[in-house]
């Protein structure tokens, strides 16, 4: 804060030269010079203030040496100018200078000479509450950085500015509330103005800022006594004439209130404003508690306590009440801030002025404050709700039902008796309402609002009360408020009952009319997680056969010089399809030695890039995320050196990127290419080698057309009325491939007749980009209410991340995402919601599993843009950046009520710990530039209402053993074993946990987690000791868990823990050192995958599981096996690693195999010859031999299989391959299977 007067009549400030002194200098600065410049800036502000203060104060005794300050500026001025000449002795001659007009300063001023007030405020500036706000501000400022200077007499100064902290809110308060300030206000103002300069200039004056030695003539002592006499006497209300000023301004303000006559707060702050307030009043409440011994004092205590756990409560719940929900309930919180607060003061007043005290406040009081809980409540509930998420899932509900039983058996003290009571009343009434959350997704539901508005109360009252059993548990919120609340949601779930039955009984009414005219061929009850999905397929290239048929002859014919062929062109446009189509072709997977692809995207990392290339080219391995970026760029080019290499490089952004990379590529002059995507044709351009770049066209109508048509009704034929209005919505679509799939995913889900695609048309605009946003839009719209949460989480993936199927729809269960029925799994109806949202075209399938499910999904990224956006309007997520600095105190952030909100940080870990307790959900994103990193003692993080925590790229030291609802957990571990407190977690679903070391120790206490449905460990993974966990093993029943992935087994003993598990449905383990245990793998009748690794060659199973899907196997002999797996009557796929042939030779007879639809027979040496009989393997799809380098040939039998769509060969005998394309000749013009393909991998 600079002294206006003075800035006004000169035109360089000593402190503008100082600055542009370090700035010039910079890192080159001396350290002294650089501290000596800190402290001359320092001196420079606080005389500066000293100007200002005599401006408004005009003390007579204090002119002469206030013109001698004046003089010293522009001395100093001129100095400062000149002080690069010797900038050594300037500084030191400026300090002493300095040093002398303090000691005559401090001769002259009087600490505690009176002033009038009433003069003081009467001049320029006073009445500003933007000057005032400014100066206060500066003060506490510049005292807190010279107060660090001394320790002598930190404490006091540390109460000096906590007392101007609290004034400063005052003026925060009071400012902007008149149309014109009344004298009372002035009078406050002039008031602030002079405590504030009087502490500035004690702590200024007696605390030496520059030499070693303090000042012999200053005592500690003094500085002290004037700084507590301050306080004392001229800030706290202690002071009956300082009381006088507080009670006369907030006086003012209740009464220009009751007249109308005030102006509502308008500034952002307004949160922070009125929560400043109330710490004002808190702080004033206590204080009073703490020393006065008054008997009314005494006799109002508990009424008192009751007032600040109020205060406090209301403190919180301000700063997190959003803008509009505030500005309804201001005027009540002012009334009810302004009331206590002349309460508050009133009570400093000692025994002989009680009679002056206006009494009626004390009798009052108990009314008071029960008019003070009512706004309290509503403040606070509406601040809990409006952070609450705005879409739901469906199971919510179900959560908390599970919840409230558990509170009703762990909590039998009779202090919740009342509170167990309402949430009785509660539970009943929502489980009554269960079959109503059932049919929500039903596909009649989805077009009634209502239903759909009653469905998102209910599941928001959910929110709530799991919020209010933890707050009573905690005893973090008032009870009194957590009653009320609950009476409140009582009531409003019984409406919302009443209203859902009135509802549906008639809607019923009509249902049953229209269903009773098509019950021949409409099932009563068709959920839409399945309704009119057509069978999905791989993406279809339409309208590019022409670019498709360009791109491939460059690809594998052409120039022997590596040639970079690139594709161009906007959003949506079919970029990646037309590449990665190209990148599985027939031809062109046959023509090069080594395929590899990487998608690089808007968030650059090089090395990311790298592993991805890397891992394609030559195979996963752990030490490659080991090896420098530089390390990893050398290999990648050694690797592909005189190599026929297939490289495509998608989404590159912008030409540095590519120069950055192109080093790695050897031109070897064999025919090598790169396929490059790109946005932008400078990019393109910048990469060109021999080929121009392929600028990608928009479709034309009659292919837009055809997209759409096939998109929507696949071999079906379209009717001419249909055919005329869908040529329409092409048309509007303006050949964008994107904008149309979009639309034909709703066209798949809705009524195929006019009236409803003419809707579709008739919404739709013709500007390309605005079109395909707004396509979105509608899209998302049209979506059922179950699966609008499931879409926008998509947003907490990276653009172009892969997304691993599993993973995703466990998350979505934990999130409650998915509502629970009795005729199915939880899994199976989350992949029925993903398979629905593929339907509609706004997922894409990635990769596609051996046994025909899809592995991975992936989403466009103007699709993810939207997710994020729209989540993060709804509440959903918030996402948080590495770099992203948020003050997590801020009215948008940060909230202890924040229960349920969800969380994607990009982060280090000091920006976790800033979130304790806020969120529902924390989902920390790989960071491409840096991997993994670390949490060191997770344990003391805690996140209250956490129901995921996915550190899947985290390496943490401690396990979290507090986190009670959390169902989903994912990390990386530095340890050797997870700790045996992790049974506290009682509601956990999802286990994964990636071992650093390569082992883990499981503890047995895991045997009591019943809830436990997916144990993944992605190394080997031990029980502690399980032979002595006898009794533990009686008492404990695994029902729930259905994937166990990957114990590993020393002894029978350990492997019955198994026959605890009898819904397991996927099981990968391996066995150490003794027999296959037949009788227990018998017993899993649900195991649908299965994956064994033997630690040899020498074991003789007799039994699988008999529902098995799909089974590898490892390190087996497979004359032992054959009669056990060969008629296993569902077998669709079968891996076979490492498996031991006897005499090298299969034989598989007639009849066998006969459900299987894939093979794979993967690095086993010892297998030479195949002999294969007529009728075996009859439903075979998919044959893939890769590194088996003794068979001599595929039997001829493959060639009379008609399912056979494909055979692919990877580092086989040449005479292999040449068989397979003898069967690819049978199979195409012998059996017209022209769809068959072979795919040969050098």
């Amino acid at each position: 804060m600079f002294s206006g007067e003075y800035l006004s009549s000169k035109k360089h400030h000593p402190l503008d030269f100082l600055q542009r002194i370090e700035d010039e200098w910079g890192s080159y600065m001396p350290e002294t010079i650089k501290e000596r410049i800190y402290l001359l800036k320092t001196e420079f502000k606080f005389m500066d203030m000293f100007l200002s203060i005599q401006s408004f104060t005009d003390k007579p005794n204090m002119l002469t040496v206030t013109q001698k300050v004046h003089a010293l500026f522009q001395d100093s001025a001129f100095d400062v100018s000149k002080i690069y000449q010797n900038l050594n002795r300037l500084t030191s001659l400026l300090q002493n200078k300095i040093r002398v007009t303090k000691m005559e300063i401090r001769a002259s001023y009087s600490f505690f000479s009176e002033i009038s007030l009433q003069q003081l405020s009467e001049k320029s500036g006073v009445d500003n509450s933007e000057f005032v706000m400014k100066f206060i501000n500066g003060v506490v400022e510049n005292v807190s950085e010279l107060a660090e200077m001394d320790d002598l007499c930190s404490r006091e100064i540390q109460e000096v500015l906590k007392e101007l902290k609290l004034l400063k809110s005052l003026v925060g308060f009071l400012s902007n509330r008149w149309y014109a300030e009344p004298q009372s206000v002035r009078t406050f103002f002039g008031h602030v103005l002079f405590v504030a300069g009087s502490a500035a200039m004690v702590v200024w004056l007696y605390i030496p800022s520059y030499d070693n030695n303090r000042d012999h003539d200053l005592v500690p002592g003094e500085m002290n006594f004037l700084l507590s006499y301050l306080v004392r006497m001229r800030i706290k209300p202690v002071n009956p004439c300082i009381r006088k000023i507080y009670v006369d301004v907030l006086q003012a303000l209740k009464w220009t209130m009751q007249s109308e006559l005030s102006l509502n707060i308008q500034n952002v702050y307004v949160a922070e404003i009125e929560a400043g307030f109330v710490e004002i009043l808190i702080h004033n409440l206590e204080e009073i508690r703490s020393i006065s011994t008054l008997s009314r004092i005494e006799f109002l205590n508990h009424q008192m306590a009751t007032l600040v756990e109020m205060l406090k409560f209301l403190r919180a719940s301000l700063i997190h009440l959003p803008k509009l929900g505030l500005e309804f309930h201001l005027k009540d919180i002012d009334t009810i801030s302004i009331d206590v607060g002349l309460l508050v003061y009133s009570l400093y007043d000692s025994e002989e002025q009680e009679e002056e005290v206006n009494q009626t406040l004390f009798r009052d009081m108990p009314k008071s404050i029960q008019h003070i809980k009512e706004v309290i409540f509503l403040v606070s509930r509406k601040a809990f709700q409006s952070n609450l998420p705005r879409v739901h899932g469906l199971g919510c509900v179900d959560f908390l039902l599970n919840n409230l039983k558990e509170f009703q058996d762990r909590y039998s003290d009779s202090h919740y008796s009342f509170v167990k009571s309402q949430l009785q009343v509660i539970q009943k009434e929502l489980e009554g309402l269960q079959p109503f959350l059932e049919d929500v997704t039903e596909e009649w539901y989805n077009k009634h609002e209502r239903l759909q508005h009653c469905a998102a109360l209910l599941n928001g009252k959910a929110y709530e009360v799991e919020y209010i059993v933890d707050s009573f548990i905690k005893k973090e919120v008032p009870e009194w408020c957590l009653v009320r609340w609950l009476f409140d949601i009582i009531k409003e779930v019984i409406l919302i009952k009443e209203e859902v039955t009135k509802i549906r009984k008639k809607e019923l009414l009509k249902f049953d009319f229209v269903l009773n005219d098509t019950l021949d061929t409409t099932p009563a009850h068709i959920s839409s997680e399945s309704i009119n999905t057509p069978r999905i397929t791989d993406e279809e290239v339409v309208g590019f056969e022409d670019v498709m048929e360009k791109l491939r002859e460059q690809l594998i014919r052409g120039t022997k010089q590596l040639d970079v062929i690139s594709v161009v062109g906007m959003p949506g446009l079919g970029k990646t399809t037309v590449a990665n189509k190209l990148y599985s072709d027939e031809l062109v997977v046959s023509r090069f030695d080594i395929r590899a692809k990487c998608c690089v995207s808007q968030a650059y990392s090089r090395r990311s890039v790298l592993l991805s290339i890397l891992r394609d080219a030559i195979g996963e391995s752990p030490t490659l995320t080991k090896l420098p970026t530089d390390v990893l760029a050398d290999q990648l080019r050694k690797s592909l050196l005189w190599k026929r290499y297939l490289i495509l490089v998608d989404d590159i952004w912008e030409a540095s990127v590519w120069d950055d990379l192109r080093c790695c590529f050897h031109d070897s002059n064999n025919g090598s290419r790169i396929i490059l995507t790109t946005q932008h044709a400078d990019v393109a351009e910048n990469a060109k080698s021999v080929s121009d770049p392929l600028h990608l066209r928009i479709l034309n109508d009659d292919e837009s057309w055809k997209l759409l048509k096939q998109k929507v009704f696949g071999e079906e034929s379209c009717s001419v009325i249909l055919s005329n209005v869908g040529q329409e919505i092409a048309n509007k679509c303006r050949g964008l491939p994107l904008s149309i799939v979009l639309v034909a995913g709703m066209l798949t889900k809705m009524e195929k007749s006019e009236k409803c695609w003419k809707q579709v048309a008739m919404n739709l605009c013709t500007n390309v980009l605005s079109n395909s946003k707004a396509i979105i839009e509608q899209s998302y719209q049209n979506l059922p209410y179950h699966l609008k949460p499931c879409f926008l989480y998509f947003g907490v993936f990276l653009e172009d991340k892969e997304i691993n199927i599993s993973i995703l729809t466990w998350l979505w269960i934990s999130e409650g995402f998915i509502k629970s029925r009795d005729d199915k799994s939880l899994e199976d109806i989350a992949e029925g919601y993903l398979e629905n949202l593929i339907g509609r075209n706004l997922v894409m399938v990635a990769k596609w599993g051996s046994g025909g499910k899809v592995k991975t999904c992936r989403i466009h990224d103007l699709l993810l843009y939207f997710c994020k956006e729209i989540a993060r309007e709804k509440n959903l997520l918030l996402r948080m950046r590495r770099d992203q600095n948020v003050n997590t105190s801020s009215s948008i952030y940060s909230h202890k009520q924040l229960v349920q909100r969800r969380m994607s940080i990009n982060s280090q870990v000091v920006d976790l710990v800033k979130w304790s307790s806020l969120v529902g959900t924390v989902r920390c994103r790989e960071d491409r530039n840096k991997g993994s990193f670390s949490i060191v003692q997770f344990s003391h993080i805690y996140f209250r209402f956490l129901k995921v925590l996915n550190l899947e790229l985290i390496v943490i030291d401690s396990f979290p053993t507090e986190l009670v609802y959390l169902r989903y957990f994912a990390a990386r571990t530095s340890q050797k074993s997870i700790t045996s407190s992790i049974v506290n977690l009682r509601n956990l679903e999802t286990l994964i946990v990636k071992p650093m070391g390569g082992k883990l120790i499981l503890p047995l206490t895991l045997l009591k987690m019943v809830k436990l449905r997916h144990l993944q460990i992605y190394s080997k993974a031990h029980f502690s000791t399980l032979n002595a966990a006898d009794e533990l093993l009686e008492n404990s029943k695994f029902d729930n868990l259905i994937t166990l992935s990957s114990p590993t087994f020393c002894c029978v003993r350990d492997a019955e823990l198994m026959l605890r598990t009898p819904n397991l449905r996927k099981l990968r383990c391996s066995f150490v050192g003794w027999g296959y245990p037949s009788h227990v793998m018998s017993s899993l009748t649900r195991l649908e995958t299965l994956s064994i690794k033997m630690d040899s060659c020498g074991s003789s199973p007799s039994n699988f599981p008999p529902n098995l899907k799909k089974l590898t196997l490892s390190n087996f002999t497979m004359h032992w096996l054959q009669s056990s797996i060969a008629m296993l009557p569902n077998l669709q796929v079968l891996k076979l690693v490492a498996v031991f042939f006897s005499k090298a030779e299969w034989e598989v007879t007639s009849d066998k195999f006969h459900q299987l639809k894939v093979l794979k027979v993967v690095d086993c040496p010892c297998f030479k010859k195949w002999n294969v009989s007529d009728n075996a393997f009859p439903c075979l799809e998919h044959l893939v031999l890769r590194r088996c380098r003794y068979l001599e040939a595929i039997p001829s039998r493959f060639g009379d299989i008609t399912s056979l769509i494909t055979i692919e060969v990877k580092s086989c005998k040449e005479s292999l391959v040449e068989s397979a394309m003898v069967i690819k000749e049978i199979q195409v013009e012998e059996m017209q299977n022209y769809d068959f393909k072979v795919f040969i991998n050098k």
